[in-house]
């Protein structure tokens, strides 16, 4: 649904890094801005990423991750994640990542499972439904609309209970 709403739901905060980490880091060519007289760095250069990188034109940078003996080349959007994430920690920074997950309105939960927004509510209400309060309005998250709907039509089938 292109209206849900984006809700933090999860963080961990890795760094700041000793001094060794960092060491290792610093050998990853390109990661860290080039603190030699004359380089370009950040904005000055016209690029920041936010990975301290300068990349090339044209270019993207290959970051190939090896975990296990599992080798990935990561696209893009990846590379581009973990090279911003590295940066920060090999500049020293503490980063804090975070999970998002969607989470629907009533308006929202009651297209999905069909019905209208009074009889949600009360679902909901009555617990049927698992609701979280931001303040005075519920969420409610995706997962539990379509269980609750799935719940429902073996209710209607004369499934429910019954062992297979």
């Amino acid at each position: 649904m292109a209206d849900e709403i984006t809700v933090l739901t999860r963080s961990l905060t890795l760094g700041p890094l000793n001094h060794a980490e960092r060491e290792v880091l610093a050998r990853i060519h390109g990661l860290l801005p080039d603190a030699s007289p004359g380089a370009e760095v950040g904005a000055e250069a016209g690029a920041d990423s936010g990975s301290g990188q300068t990349p090339r034109p044209g270019t993207t940078p290959d970051a190939t991750v090896v975990l296990d003996g599992t080798t990935v080349r990561l696209g893009p959007a990846a590379t581009e994640a973990v090279l911003g994430l590295l940066g920060r920690l090999a500049s020293g920074a503490a980063v804090t990542l975070s999970e998002q997950d969607r989470w629907l309105n009533t308006s929202q939960a009651a297209r999905l499972a069909g019905v209208s927004n009074t009889y949600l509510r009360q679902l909901a209400d009555r617990g049927e439904i698992p609701v979280t309060y931001r303040g005075t309005h519920r969420r409610i998250h995706p997962d539990d609309v379509t269980a609750w709907v799935l719940r429902r039509e073996r209710e209607r089938d004369g499934t429910a209970g019954t062992p297979t």
